[in-house]
């Protein structure tokens, strides 16, 4: 099976050696916890090592906000090597921009996604999808029924032959939930789950695998860090 690497310095040689092609991932967590960081970074690195490109769906911040957050970190979009590989789409532009113009409560939110996803598709091509976030979208969108709305994206997003990765924030109690809706884990394909753990004043953040179709991975929560020297992530063995 083609995988698509992470470049995540030990997380790859955990899951035979990246996300299988076609599959939908949640990256799921707490807020803090560096979901959009370690998503972007993903993307950045398989553009930059190999011949991938993709789009980054933001709706947590502003496009400018997520390329600065980015580039301080040493991912930088405008770098010749990934310039014209890596597309971030803002949705927010385009909700205020419909609200002004009173359509935005008229807008079939979900259509016009999938409908802008396919025009990129075809137009620009790109492999890889991050959408950040799946609770974003529905807070901004107020749509009846999101459980079937992810329904028909995840079912559009494997027709397109994307490999996505969707960020989904953890509130609450529920710590088995990886998403706000209860469907997201089970419709996906694998679930990446981040953590924050606070042990008297230190946090420390952990990352596992918990699940990922046709893949033999490793169980269990390991301690991850950004590294600055190479502009990667890295995962290490208590």
């Amino acid at each position: 099976m083609n995988r698509i690497p992470t470049e995540i310095s030990g997380l790859d040689e955990m899951m035979q050696g990246g996300i299988p092609e076609g599959h939908i991932v949640l990256v799921a967590g707490a807020s803090g916890s560096m979901k959009s960081s370690v998503s972007f970074g993903m993307l950045y690195n398989a553009v930059m090592q190999g011949p991938t490109s993709g789009i980054y769906v933001t709706l947590e911040q502003s496009k400018e906000s997520l390329r600065g957050h980015m580039a301080n970190m040493g991912m930088d979009v405008d770098d010749n090597r990934v310039r014209n590989r890596i597309a971030i789409i803002d949705l927010v532009d385009l909700r205020v921009k419909l609200d002004e113009q009173g359509m935005g409560g008229k807008v079939d939110w979900m259509g016009q996604l999938i409908r802008q996803l396919k025009n990129y598709r075809d137009n620009i091509g790109f492999e890889v999808l991050v959408f950040d976030s799946l609770g974003a979208f529905f807070t901004l969108t107020k749509m009846e029924n999101p459980r079937d709305e992810i329904f028909r994206l995840f079912e559009a997003v494997r027709r397109m032959g994307l490999t996505a990765l969707f960020i989904c924030e953890m509130t609450g109690e529920d710590k088995k939930q990886f998403g706000e809706y209860g469907v997201e884990d089970y419709l996906s394909d694998g679930v990446i789950h981040l953590t924050m753990e606070r042990t008297g004043d230190h946090i420390s953040r952990k990352l596992a695998i918990v699940k990922m179709r046709h893949t033999a991975h490793a169980l269990g929560y390991l301690p991850f860090k950004w590294n600055p020297d190479n502009q990667k992530f890295s995962i290490k063995e208590d």
